[in-house]
């Protein structure tokens, strides 16, 4: 079986070691070869996947998109790439190369899954695209978004396969870690975590902090750390994938924001039993309040400080959390089977088993 993979930037930084590990056991437990499809101009910290190719057998090359017309001759010239080896499913990870992918799956008259990320990406789903085969979600939530959309049926919950730690967190030392992820979520939600930064510093002045400002749209999280005098422990990255090591490695991980994003990173923490501070998360079935996660659900500076420093302070609570949290991940975020479920629906959706994908097909029952 042979599937061509597409896949937008965004989805390389955030998931790229979950599709690399996801893409090698498909063809080394399954036989399922993959081709990986790229855009022309890659991002340059992205250079490197034509090299890797996320585990996939070859790398292709998407030419430049634009109107209908011009995805139609991307679509001919992608498929000419595997006419020695035609494709029998399209997957596409991720809506930003999705008329591409679409458009790819019609010319070849084979099936395409779209495996979805975010609360925003969900809304895309319509039954009115013929060739969609599934449409897979990373939680249950995000899958019933969906379902709501295009039904029962097409819809599948994978969830991501994180490689479990196995060496313990280590005792927090003289000088704390703490990262923050996505501080250009909800501006009352930062501003009160902030805030609850700055009382916390009072107790605890050797706190380190690393924190994830969007270049474009975290302008104000860096100014109310400026006016709280949080700079002096702050260190500030545009983008927490770069240094997800780094990241996923502190004491204690702050995940302020509500927004749609789905991040395999607040994962890995937890592989590394590491303990999360977060917000509301109503899309990420994985943070449970006093089992894998410390939610903080009424959003004051008092509560943002106090459940902090309560971890910080108490290193039984936060041992609790993060072994909570690697056994959440041992339990449900299985590399092994996050690759048999997804070789299972490529299978079935190649079979037709689904739906039928072309006029001439007629459906098939499970």
């Amino acid at each position: 079986m042979h599937v061509m993979i597409f896949i937008d930037p965004v989805r390389i930084r955030e998931d790229g070691p979950t599709h690399r590990e996801l893409l090698t056991r498909l063809e080394r437990d399954w036989g399922i070869r993959s081709s990986l499809v790229l855009p022309e101009r890659l991002p340059e910290d992205l250079q490197p996947v034509h090299e890797h190719r996320l585990g996939a057998g070859n790398v292709l090359v998407m030419p430049p998109s634009g109107p209908i017309w011009v995805r139609q001759h991307a679509a001919q010239s992608l498929a000419s790439q595997v006419h020695r080896d035609p494709a029998n499913l399209v997957l596409c990870i991720g809506t930003g190369s999705l008329p591409e992918a679409e458009a790819t799956a019609r010319h070849l008259d084979c099936p395409v899954v779209i495996s979805t990320w975010s609360s925003e990406e969900t809304r895309v789903a319509s039954t009115r695209m013929q060739h969609v085969g599934a449409w897979v979600a990373p939680t249950r939530r995000l899958a019933d978004r969906m379902t709501s959309r295009v039904g029962t049926e097409l819809v599948q919950c994978i969830p991501p396969g994180i490689a479990p730690r196995t060496e313990p967190a280590p005792e927090i030392g003289l000088a704390p870690t703490l990262a923050i992820l996505a501080c250009d979520g909800s501006p009352e939600i930062v501003r009160a975590a902030l805030a609850g930064l700055e009382q916390a510093i009072a107790v605890i002045p050797d706190l380190q902090i690393c924190m994830e400002i969007d270049a474009e749209n975290g302008h104000q999280a860096w100014r109310e750390a400026d006016a709280r005098g949080l700079l002096d422990h702050v260190s500030t990255i545009a983008d927490a994938t770069q240094v997800r090591s780094l990241m996923t490695s502190c004491d204690i991980i702050l995940n302020p924001n509500r927004g749609p994003r789905v991040r395999t990173m607040v994962l890995e923490a937890m592989a590394a039993s590491r303990a999360i501070i977060s917000a509301p998360a109503e899309d990420l079935d994985w943070l449970i309040d006093g089992t894998t996660a410390a939610i903080v659900d009424d959003a004051t500076p008092e509560n943002w400080s106090g459940t902090l420093l309560n971890l910080l302070t108490q290193p039984g609570n936060r041992r609790a959390l993060g072994i909570g949290a690697s056994d959440w991940v041992t339990e449900h975020h299985d590399p092994a089977r996050h690759a048999a479920e997804w070789a299972k629906l490529l299978s079935g959706v190649s079979k037709g088993v689904s739906y039928p994908f072309s006029s001439e097909s007629t459906p098939r029952q499970p």
